[in-house]
């Protein structure tokens, strides 16, 4: 099992192993060790001057997992590193929410089973129907049980440019449909979070707010908490979510991206909420009204 280390140790071993593993010949689809990674479209063309749905299709065997964002403990979060058609853009990774996993006491945030990590592509308006373009990416991850295996793949993926609406894909429409499910939903909640010696308290008011039960919550910023489950509690009609500081800490930030996650018919559902980080001693058991 992989000792807990500075950050600094774990990224260069990391880094310099992907570096050294083979790429994969460009294709759609790898075999890789303990996860099967696949670059998909949600249709099966692009459009001029549309936004349109890519993105790396992970299958990981059993008891397996890679990394959301926020790797947690230990770990590195995928990367995607694209080339392009000139005039063609992708947006960032839409991470989809994460699970929590306690490795050995070592808690990491990342995804296991059939996990899809959608990325927008925004097609010219120039581009030319009755074309075709390649989209290319050189995909890198963390997989891990106990040990953690580096892995990279360049795969590419040629979609014709059309001028109508393009036709869904019918072999990836439940994976694109379940991304969008998995994305944390924008709130309308008020929050707000304090420093009081080693924890940050975290207070959210507002409609729709979940009940405690199964409740989970994420920080998207890595070394402000801890990475242990936090505790979350109700007071009145706020929701609190207490956690230890990092040990890494160091400056605080003026916000931060909470995320928060609770079981549902479908899997899982969450919420994303930016939160304030107030200066001060004082705890917080509710935010401002």
């Amino acid at each position: 099992m992989m000792d807990k280390n500075p950050e600094f140790v774990l990224r260069t071993l990391a880094l310099a192993m992907m570096i050294a593993a083979p790429l994969a010949v460009q294709a759609k689809s790898h075999e890789a060790d303990h996860v099967t990674v696949e670059l998909i479209s949600e249709h099966t063309a692009l459009v001029p001057g549309q936004s349109m749905q890519i993105g790396l299709l992970l299958r990981h065997e059993p008891h397996w997992h890679t990394y959301w964002i926020n790797p947690g403990d230990s770990g590195l979060p995928t990367t995607l590193d694209f080339t392009l058609p000139q005039g063609f853009k992708t947006q960032d990774i839409a991470w989809p929410l994460p699970k929590r996993f306690d490795v050995g006491g070592l808690y990491n945030f990342g995804y296991e089973g059939e996990t899809l990590l959608p990325v927008a592509i925004e097609v010219p308006a120039d581009a030319r129907p009755g074309t075709s373009v390649q989209i290319a990416v050189v995909a890198k991850w963390l997989v891990c049980r106990e040990e953690c295996i580096p892995g990279k793949a360049s795969l590419a993926l040629d979609l014709p440019i059309v001028a109508a609406p393009a036709k869904p894909d019918q072999r990836w429409t439940a994976q694109f449909a379940r991304a969008r499910l998995e994305q944390p939903q924008a709130t309308a909640w008020k929050s707000e979070a304090h420093i009081a010696g080693d924890r940050i308290t975290i207070a959210l008011s507002g409609p729709g707010l979940p009940d405690t039960k199964g409740l989970d919550a994420f920080v998207e910023e890595r070394k402000l908490v801890d990475n242990k489950p936090p505790q979350i509690r109700r007071d009145g009609d706020a929701l609190v979510v207490e956690a230890a500081k990092s040990e890494y800490f160091g400056t605080s930030p003026a916000t931060f991206d909470l995320v928060v996650t609770a079981p549902s018919a479908a899997g899982i559902r969450g919420w994303r909420v930016r939160v304030p980080l107030l200066d001060g001693s004082a705890g917080a058991s509710a935010p401002a009204r």
